[in-house]
Parts: structure tokens; C-alpha cells; sequence
């Protein structure tokens, strides 16, 4: 409360402009901007085959782009920032958002969920690899967190629905919104990337949502044959994936964000980078209160699994027996 986030602690500026951007642009959707670029497939995709050859691991592009865009985040903090309550906050960890669709069937039922990702930003591309494709399993084989939080709100009596939104949206601002609420939602997250080119969709210029900290928006579309003009004067074509982007622009400034874009633009056309890890920096305080926190919830979350595993297994013995 008055400032005091669990996610964040609030920005140190120097700069007057930027303490007044949230007072003069009060919403996330007065605040948008876009651009888009494309990002060149033959590049990617020899950079897959060579990996696929030499180690035995196959990347998806997506796996390549999120690599990407982590280590962009990493080296450019300032992109980590949020807006609530007219006060720019720096993150604590670097988190992903994305919808999954458990399975691609058509009907009045949504197969759709979504996952939500920490990552501190040093990170090599197998390990976002391995967290991501640990996430779908969990999101395609059960019911995640983001589901139980849904199912749990779609219980209660339309007549008081927007109440209870609306008392989220202010303990969010109070900066006393629960955690467990937190970590469920995929709202209160850096950026949010949906992979439209898996479902052979063009990329579209998504907003980021007023409710939560989202500030950053990516998406990508189905590859498209782009013409360029080559050293000689010809002109040649290339299978490009069209991606738009769409951030708050409140919490830094444009030059931040272009120079910013052109780093992980660079990084996209020498993806072998992404293999290595980089040096981490040391944790500020309120980060490693934040870290320890989660270290321990997590621990208490693997015991209960635990748990109810030997439950279980005690189960399955009893019931073998008889």
C-alpha cells in the first residue's frame, strides 16, 4: 500500500518528464505505441538445422524469439518497468505470458489457457526451452493455476460479477492485490506474446490490457515471401514472419525503446548467442526478498506434491492388494 508492491519497487528517475508521464497519459490505451519488423526465416531456420544436427535439440522459432526477447529485457532493464496508480515500478523478475490452446478443436467451449513464465534473464535458450515445454505439459495435461482462478470467478452470481472485478482492480492499485491472484492471472506479467502463425493467423497489433502491469505486447503471424534488392541490384525473395509489437511508452523514453528493438533485432539474426549464458547481476535487496519468497513457496508447493504423491502411491498399494 502507498507505493509498496510485492512485484516492484518504485523506478528512481531523474528525469521530470517521465514522473509526469503517468499523470498526463492516465490509461495504458492512451499510452500505446506500435511498430512492426520482420524477422528473417532462413536465418532461423539454419541456425535449427545446425543445432538439431550437432546437439540433438530441436528449437521452434518460438523458442528462439522468446530467447530473444528475454535477453533483450535482461540487457535492457528499463523495459521491465510497469505503471499502476500513476507510479513507474522496476520488476523484480522478467515474466511471460502466453495463451495456449489445449487443443485445437472448434466449439462453444474454449480449449484455450494460458501460462505464465519467471525468468531472471541470463538465461541460455535450452533453459527457456526446457521451462516453456514445461509449462504446455502442465497447461495441456491439467488444470492450471489460471484455470482454477477462472472457474472460481465464473461461480459467482452475475448480478455482483463487475464488484468483484472491480474490488481487484483496487486492491491492485493499493498495491495489496494477493499474490496467489498475482501468480494466477497472466495480467501482471513484462510481456505477453501470442504466437498466431501456429494457427496460420497474420500478426495483429495487440493492446496491452489496463488491468495488471502488462506493458509490452509481441505477436507474431504465418510467414509471408518478402522481395529484397540484393548486393547486384536484383531482386530476390525470402521467407520472412511478420512481428508487431505494441508497449507502454510511459515508462521509458522512444530512443530507449528503438535502440532497444534494434538490439533484439540483432540478436534475432545471430541467434548461436542465445546459446551462452551471461553474467547475472547482483540482486538488489527488494529482489532478493522477492526471490526468497518464491524459493519458499515453491518448496512448500513441492512438499504438498510430495505428499499427496505418497497418498497416492499408498492408495494404489491398498487397492493392488485387494
Amino acid at each position: 500500500m502507498f507505493g509498496h508492491r510485492s512485484d516492484g519497487t518504485k523506478a528512481k528517475l531523474n528525469n521530470g518528464l517521465y514522473l509526469a508521464m503517468p499523470h498526463i497519459m492516465n490509461h495504458r490505451y492512451d499510452s500505446m505505441n506500435m511498430t512492426e519488423f520482420d524477422i528473417d526465416l532462413e536465418i532461423l531456420d539454419e541456425f535449427i538445422k545446425e543445432q538439431r544436427e550437432s546437439t540433438g535439440v530441436i528449437y521452434s522459432y518460438l523458442d528462439i524469439i522468446n530467447s530473444a526477447i528475454i535477453r533483450t529485457i535482461y540487457l535492457r532493464p528499463e523495459l521491465n518497468r510497469f505503471v499502476v496508480n500513476r507510479r513507474i515500478y522496476d520488476r523484480h523478475e522478467i515474466q511471460v505470458s502466453m495463451a495456449v490452446q489445449k487443443s485445437l478443436k472448434q466449439g462453444l467451449q474454449s480449449n484455450e489457457t494460458t501460462i505464465k513464465i519467471g525468468f531472471e534473464g541470463y538465461e541460455n535458450i535450452l533453459e527457456v526451452k526446457q521451462a516453456f515445454e514445461a509449462q504446455f505439459r502442465e497447461a495441456k495435461g491439467s488444470t492450471n493455476d489460471t484455470d482454477k482462478l477462472t472457474t472460481t470467478l465464473a461461480k459467482i452470481p452475475y448480478g455482483i460479477y463487475y464488484l468483484v472485478i472491480g474490488m481487484l482492480k483496487l486492491l491492485d492499485k493499493l498495491g495489496i492485490l494477493p499474490k496467489a491472484v498475482m501468480d494466477a492471472e497472466p495480467f501482471h506479467t513484462t510481456y505477453f506474446i501470442t504466437d498466431l502463425r501456429s494457427v496460420k493467423g497474420p500478426s495483429i497489433y495487440h493492446h496491452v490490457y489496463e488491468f495488471g502491469t502488462t506493458g509490452l505486447f509481441f505477436s507474431t503471424g504465418v510467414e509471408e515471401l518478402k522481395p529484397y534488392k540484393t548486393i547486384d541490384d536484383d531482386v530476390k525473395f525470402k521467407r520472412v514472419m511478420p512481428m508487431k509489437f505494441v508497449s507502454d511508452e510511459r515508462f521509458c523514453d522512444g530512443l530507449y525503446f528503438v535502440t532497444s528493438l534494434r538490439m533484439l533485432q540483432k540478436i534475432l539474426k545471430n541467434p548461436k548467442v542465445l546459446l551462452l549464458e551471461i553474467e547475472p547481476r547482483e540482486r538488489t535487496k527488494a529482489q532478493q526478498k522477492y526471490y526468497d519468497k518464491k524459493a519458499k513457496a515453491q518448496a512448500k508447493k513441492d512438499a504438498k506434491a510430495l505428499k499427496q504423491a505418497k497418498k497416492e502411491e499408498k492408495k494404489n498399494k491398498k487397492a493392488n492388494k485387494e
